[in-house]
């Protein structure tokens, strides 16, 4: 098996600041690449995998939001370790805000800059596919096998089942793990600009192409191009897929030149391509090119024993960005785990997210998570020798015991359900918030984690409470 080393992009203005990064970073899992600016970084990350960006942010404070703004156009997505001077606060809490994983302050403590990298090493080796389920340990043993051969893998999944975290799995275990991983999602882009970005064109080809532009196809050389959402692929489109995958080679858009590929291909649907194919709107000559070996992601509800795994590992994902570690009490991993999540691993990282901003003191609650399904559960009688329980939802009833049961709260005449309870701890946070920074509504929706939009409706309600807006 190829092993995948970590490779960390360093910029920083100063030549001997990179220099000194670059000596502390000696290490045998750990590749360094020294570069000048942010186009330096793109051209990077269009020629190989960057698992992680360290910059020093020096007295330029926007430099952080100019690098984070560049990984966006390069579609890199990896995390930030921030280096800051000594004393510098307001620069750490604005890097952190603005999404870096770790702070860390000069003079680089070794052992702070190791615990970084530990972070981001135990990431990159899990790929971060989780699993403790049965059925997912025997599927990452099935993707660990193919990823040594070179065959198309189809991968099947509902959506937010993590397929594409498998698919970068599958490449980072594969010899061609030091290669570019390259990935698009077929359903969310155009036809027109979708044919362009796959393969390209030449300089003169339509109105504005002012020169030439190598396609997706051609950036993956070497390395893995995964197609999400292959099933919404335009008609058009998948036959010029079957000419890449059966003859290996290419034509840009406007030009004659055959260029010659060399690239591992991987698709996901959470659509039966079968039935697509019964139906005419899937290719079954396509079809049976991708088909060569199917993996199949169960849907979270059917493994159980992945959802605490994965919901930990997102809180110590997204604690840079509200700046404090939080942990879940046992009544909240027990309605976790019962809780179906229909929007599977995507609407847990949602939920988890939007806890972490309500707990303030860091540890979340039932009453912190906002789910769309929650129902208030109707009250049955309770005996004197139980605890009192929270009015909360029905997936909580199967699995709370009495000595496992959230602190009581006092119920209105209405006896408020889950919504309410949290719609009040929502409340007192954007409340809160919005007193922090004098009721700047967009410095507070950035806080937040929310849109400028979202933040406006929510005002806009409590205003029709009667709540005073700062």
């Amino acid at each position: 098996m190829s092993q995948h080393k970590v490779c960390i992009a360093l910029l920083d203005s100063q030549p001997s600041a990179k220099s000194n990064l670059a000596s502390i970073l000696s290490d045998e899992r750990i590749k360094t690449l020294t570069l000048d600016d942010v186009r330096a970084l793109h051209a990077a990350a269009s020629q190989e995998t960057i698992d992680m960006v360290m910059l020093h942010l020096g007295d330029d404070a926007r430099f952080m939001e100019v690098v984070v703004h560049q990984m966006q156009l390069s579609l890199l997505d990896c995390p930030v370790i921030a280096v800051v001077g000594q004393g510098e606060v307001q620069a750490a809490i604005d890097a952190m805000r603005m999404g870096a994983r770790h702070v860390l302050p000069l003079p680089i403590q070794i052992d702070a800059l190791e615990d970084a990298l530990n972070d981001v090493l135990e990431v990159n080796n899990n790929s971060g596919f989780t699993c403790e389920a049965e059925q997912s340990r025997q599927l990452l043993a099935l993707a660990d096998r193919v990823a040594q051969t070179d065959v198309t893998v189809l991968i099947y999944g509902e959506s937010g089942t993590g397929k594409e975290v498998l698919a970068k799995h599958v490449h980072a275990h594969s010899p061609r793990a030091d290669k570019p991983f390259i990935a698009v999602n077929c359903a969310s882009i155009p036809e027109s600009m979708l044919e362009d970005m796959l393969f390209g064109h030449e300089k003169g080809a339509f109105t504005g192409a002012h020169q030439r532009h190598e396609g997706l196809f051609e950036q993956a050389h070497r390395g893995t191009i995964f197609l999400d959402e292959i099933g919404e692929m335009p008609l058009v489109l998948q036959a010029k897929i079957l000419r890449v995958l059966q003859e290996r080679e290419l034509r840009r858009l406007g030009g004659s030149e055959i260029v010659k590929l060399d690239v591992r291909v991987v698709t996901a649907t959470n659509r039966d391509l079968a039935e697509r194919v019964a139906e005419k709107e899937f290719r079954e000559d396509l079809y049976y090119r991708l088909n060569v070996f199917p993996l199949k992601i169960a849907p979270l509800r059917e493994r159980e024993e992945d959802i605490m795994p994965i919901a930990k590992a997102l809180l110590k994902k997204h604690q840079g960005v509200v700046g404090r570690r939080c942990k879940l009490s046992k009544a909240t991993e027990q309605f976790l785990k019962a809780y179906p999540w229909p929007g599977n691993v995507r609407e847990l990282e949602n939920v988890i997210q939007r806890a972490m901003v309500l707990a303030f003191d860091g540890n979340i609650e039932i009453e912190h998570l906002l789910l769309e399904q929650a129902k208030p559960v109707i009250d049955k009688p309770v005996l004197a020798q139980e605890a009192p329980s929270v009015n909360t939802s029905p997936y909580i009833e199967k699995v709370i015991h009495a000595d496992e049961v959230p602190a009581p709260v006092t119920k209105t005449a209405d006896d408020a359900g889950l919504s309410d309870l949290t719609w009040k701890s929502e409340s007192r946070v954007i409340l809160d918030t919005l007193t922090r920074f004098s009721g700047n509504r967009k410095n507070t929706a950035e806080k937040l984690g929310i849109s400028p939009r979202t933040l406006r409706y929510k005002l806009a309600k409590l205003k029709e409470e009667g709540v005073a807006i700062p």
